[in-house]
């Protein structure tokens, strides 16, 4: 197994023995940042959003996310267990205090369940809206920050659209600042010895440290856990919980280790950010091709109608995503009867948030917006004279996108051979015609475009 990485973190690896070199990952990236050579995969990092669709599609199970396993909770001093109500989603009649105990049982010494947190980012971004209505600090339509990979999205492919990134800080990182706060207060030790670990249903943290010691989010955490990753183990744990162990007045230190509102489960379906919010003038949109063409749409200048656009990659929201365990439109309807089950409604003092919002607690800077994942190695911005010499490499190969090259189209493959990273020679139709790869650079080399084009046309 090896992992194409980057500072910050690498979202998946690429077992390079199992992979066959079948491009299907390639054409299905959304970024363009796989290319298959030498008949195996290359991931180009600095493009690398963490969607998870090579995840999806790879016949051969050749892809895989990096997170962090089981085994790492022996090193960690305090271990915190970030649950998404996509695990929930999971286990179809199983209350939410049952899978939350279950955690507690695979080691963790705390559960801590997001939808707490997911209402203080709802009353903040009510209270954002409300005030950006009268001042216009911000343009519209105001983009969910809550999805990592739409984040990434916009900074690799929508640089213009940042300022539309909704400024509050998004219920993971409100999450880990609060319970690493109030954690480290009750133990009486430095932050650092409290460990985050977020159950996720996509690729989107690496899961090790560079030096392989425990971490918070206050030093780059948290770890990842995979949903998939860790289902098998926690199923059992969950039985176990309902088939022997009686039933205790309550096993929670604080409020955030329950789950008594089905609120924040509607957060992992598409559109259940939108329909909390309270905001009438609101879209919905998941799938990552759909993502795209609104984005572009967005940046058009279209929906400045609209106030708040909640994205998520994943078809059906999060809980289509690739590290889910069970189908999606099962999860789907296991989390609408447990809302059904445990009803909906606020559970924390509006006044209080509001307090904190006008202290600016749940704000990040805007030079944040759009940074998740930032890599350090990004691609070096294309000269006028190189797009030139990329449009009449286009125009030379005069092909169909077939993929044969290992890129997913001919303007990446002309990209990639501009840039020196790969000869001309890896086109077959150019090979068809008779052309080499040095008589290639030399036609685009010598400004001749038109004159090459008709040549080879």
């Amino acid at each position: 197994m090896t992992c194409n990485g980057h500072e910050g973190g690498c979202y998946v690896c690429f077992d390079t023995q199992a992979c066959t070199g079948c491009t299907r990952c390639v054409r299905g990236c959304p970024t363009r940042a796989l290319r298959v050579r030498g008949g195996k995969v290359v991931c180009r990092t600095e493009l690398c959003i963490g969607c998870g669709n090579c995840l999806r599609i790879c016949p051969s199970g050749a892809v895989k996310a990096s997170t962090t396993d089981l085994s790492h909770l022996k090193k960690s001093r305090i271990s915190v267990a970030l649950v998404t109500p996509i695990l929930y989603a999971q286990f179809p009649g199983v209350l939410p205090k049952d899978i939350l105990r279950g955690l507690k049982r695979l080691g963790f010494n705390h559960a801590v369940d997001m939808s707490y947190f997911f209402e203080m980012f709802q009353t903040a971004t009510e209270e954002f809206v409300r005030q950006n209505r009268e001042t216009g600090e911000a343009p519209w339509p105001l983009i969910s920050p809550v999805c990592p990979v739409v984040m990434r999205l916009i900074q690799n492919r929508f640089p213009s659209l940042i300022p539309h990134i909704h400024p509050i800080k998004r219920p993971v990182a409100i999450m880990a600042k609060q319970v690493t706060r109030i954690l480290s207060k009750h133990y009486g030790v430095n932050e650092g010895f409290i460990s985050m670990y977020y159950i996720n249903p996509c690729p989107t943290k690496k899961g090790d440290s560079p030096t392989g010691e425990p971490q918070s989010f206050t030093n780059g955490g948290p770890y990842a856990m995979g949903i998939r990753d860790i289902y098998t183990r926690l199923a059992h744990e969950v039985e176990h919980v309902r088939r022997i162990e009686t039933i205790p007045m309550t096993l929670a230190s604080y409020e955030f280790e329950q789950c008594t509102s089905g609120d924040g489960l509607l957060w992992g379906m598409s559109g259940g950010e939108a329909s909390v919010s309270g905001i009438e003038k609101s879209l919905s949109v998941s799938g990552i091709e759909e993502t795209v063409s609104m984005l572009e749409k967005i940046e058009m200048g279209l929906f400045r109608d609209i106030e708040y656009i909640e994205l998520r990659s994943c078809t059906e929201g999060c809980i289509g995503g690739a590290l889910t365990a069970i189908d999606k439109y099962l999860a789907k309807s296991a989390s609408q009867q447990m809302v059904k089950l445990l009803g909906t409604g606020k559970r924390l003092n509006r006044d209080r948030i509001t307090k904190l919002y006008e202290k600016e607690w749940f704000f990040s800077k805007r030079s944040e917006q759009g940074a998740l994942g930032c890599s350090c190695h990004a691609l070096r911005p294309l000269t006028i004279e190189q797009m030139r010499k990329i449009d009449a490499l286009v125009r030379l190969i005069d092909g169909r996108d077939c993929g044969a090259c290992g890129a997913p189209d001919c303007r990446t493959l002309a990209e990639d051979v501009v840039r020196g990273e790969v000869s001309a020679d890896a086109c077959l139709m150019l090979r068809a015609r008779g052309m080499s790869g040095d008589d290639v650079m030399k036609h685009i080399n010598s400004k001749e475009w038109d004159h090459a084009c008709q040549r080879f046309g």
